[in-house]
């Protein structure tokens, strides 16, 4: 059973007094520039009390290494420690590697930017040094598949502490990202745990709510058509949600990462605000970058992702309410009441008549830009008996290949659009498929992903974040090891294809 008795603790301080103002001192000191690199600055630990260090900083003059260095701790890059052994299999691989993931409980309350939790965790590469949010579920995937009962659990559990005391799960578990979650895959995390019968939805009922009182801020307001809050937005009678970020004028980051396409967008009369927004949007959805969210798919600087309503976010909103529905059930008829409202949604404004696409605010019509995001609401259980047969057709005929499903059929050159296979899709696809009873298909999609692994593996005793459909063109790019989400398909796909049983 869940046990909240930390989040009680600490519930009166969730975020340290002094913590604005540490991070109004780090934007500053990056926007001055040093030899330091902003997320280095960003990550860094103070080098004494923070008091005398902010108050040294009110004052200093001087060149910002000189302060840097005299008050502030960098953080140590985690060096690879893993070693390759001969003759070891994709498997015996996944097996050895979970070692080179793990990371300790964080002892210190408050050491930089970094939010401690209270359980061990993994993240998602060997050099990684935070949780993050979307992708451990399916590093909890892999953990479950290799036995790892408490791993799992202590994964979930500190999810729920971030959800209980902060009111969102942050991209990764540091200060600076409360300002954003990302694609809420807390209830599936609980499903899994629960369907093994090592929880009760109950254990989690407050993380949950607290969950989905984050996304639907605004939803009560009384609005016309068009109305957007935060991560709220009405549509036709129906209230529907979008990725957003509450701080996007503070995200220096985005400065650094895409000055390029802040270039270009100024020269089309973009103003900065509006592209920050926009890109921080995109950042939380995960799918970061992808024609999906440009008005003009070859040209990024057309990006609009807080304009767009998104499938996959609300048919993982629809499992939310599901899952409340089962936490508790003296409210279970205004939960069931809500998933039907949803999935109504889903099968009514976001269906174009042959598959499911995302909803453009401007204008409030069905966006033209489709992506393997249409294959979600298969996986949460939303379709119409009309719908099913019609995208598992789409799914078979156009997205897979022998590689695997691919993220659109869009040929743009970006992470998430063609020829590339993310792992997060072929889960969702694979357990689509075997929900809608389409097992020879979920097979298929099971086996190809498999392959890739296993033929990208032969030749370099790795796993990628993202593959190539075309096996043949992988990166050979070896510098990373351990990419948990990765991982955790792989393992759940090689479970499912031996024993028929799908996690979760």
């Amino acid at each position: 059973m869940y046990d909240n008795s930390q989040v009680l603790k600490d519930i009166t301080s969730s975020v340290p007094n002094h913590q604005s103002a540490w991070e109004d001192m780090i934007s500053d000191l990056t926007r001055k520039g040093s030899s330091f690199s902003s997320q280095e600055l960003r990550d860094s630990k103070p080098n004494g009390a923070v008091k005398t260090i902010l108050a040294n900083w009110e004052k200093f003059k001087g060149k910002s290494d000189l302060f840097i260095k005299s008050n502030l701790v960098i953080q140590e890059p985690i060096l690879s420690k893993y070693k390759e052994k001969s003759k070891q299999s994709a498997k015996e691989y996944c097996e050895n590697i979970w070692q080179h993931l793990n990371r300790g409980i964080d002892k210190s309350k408050w050491s930089g930017s970094r939010i401690a939790l209270p359980k061990p965790y993994y993240v998602s590469s060997e050099t990684a040094q935070d949780v993050t949010y979307w992708e451990s579920y399916f590093t909890i995937l892999g953990l479950v598949a290799a036995q790892k009962k408490q791993a799992a659990i202590d994964m979930v559990d500190n999810f729920a502490y971030l959800l209980e005391k902060f009111g969102l799960i942050p991209s990764q578990s540091r200060y600076y990202s409360l300002s954003s979650s990302q694609p809420p895959y807390f209830s599936l995390m609980v499903a899994v745990i629960v369907n093994k019968g090592w929880a009760n939805w109950s254990d989690y009922a407050l993380a949950l709510r607290r969950e989905y009182q984050f996304w639907m801020e605004g939803a009560d307001v009384e609005a016309a058509d068009g109305f957007a809050y935060r991560r709220v937005v009405k549509v036709k009678g129906y209230v529907l949600n979008r990725y957003w970020d509450d701080k996007s004028d503070k995200k220096h980051r985005i400065l650094e990462h895409h000055s390029d396409l802040l270039d270009v967008a100024k020269k089309s009369g973009i103003s900065d605000e509006e592209i920050i927004e926009h890109l921080c949007s995109a950042s939380e959805s995960g799918w970061d970058v992808s024609s999906r969210w440009m008005s003009k798919p070859l040209d990024s600087s057309s990006i609009k992702t807080a304009h767009i309503i998104p499938i996959e976010l609300n048919a993982l909103l629809s499992h939310l309410e599901f899952a409340l529905g089962r936490a508790f059930p003296a409210e279970k008829n205004q939960w069931s009441a809500r998933v039907r409202e949803r999935r109504s949604a889903l099968n009514t404004l976001f269906w174009n008549g042959e598959t499911y696409t995302d909803i453009d605010l401007d204008g409030m019509g069905r966006s033209e830009h489709l992506s393997a995001a249409m294959f979600y609401p298969l996986w949460i259980g939303a379709p119409g008996v009309k719908q099913v047969d019609r995208v598992l057709e789409i799914l078979e005929v156009n997205y897979l290949t022998k590689g695997g499903v691919v993220t659109s059929l869009s040929d743009t050159g970006q992470e998430w659009d063609f020829p590339n296979v993310s792992p997060s899709i072929q889960w969702a696809c694979i357990v689509g498929a075997h929900r809608c009873g389409n097992i020879v298909l979920a097979n298929k999609i099971a086996q190809s992903f498999v392959h890739n692994c296993d033929m990208f593996f032969e030749k370099n005793k790795n796993f990628l974040k993202t593959y190539n459909s075309d096996i043949n063109n992988n990166s050979n790019d070896t510098s990373e090891q351990g990419y948990a989400c990765s991982i955790g398909v792989y393992l759940g796909c090689v479970e499912f294809i031996e024993t028929g049983n799908i996690i979760g």
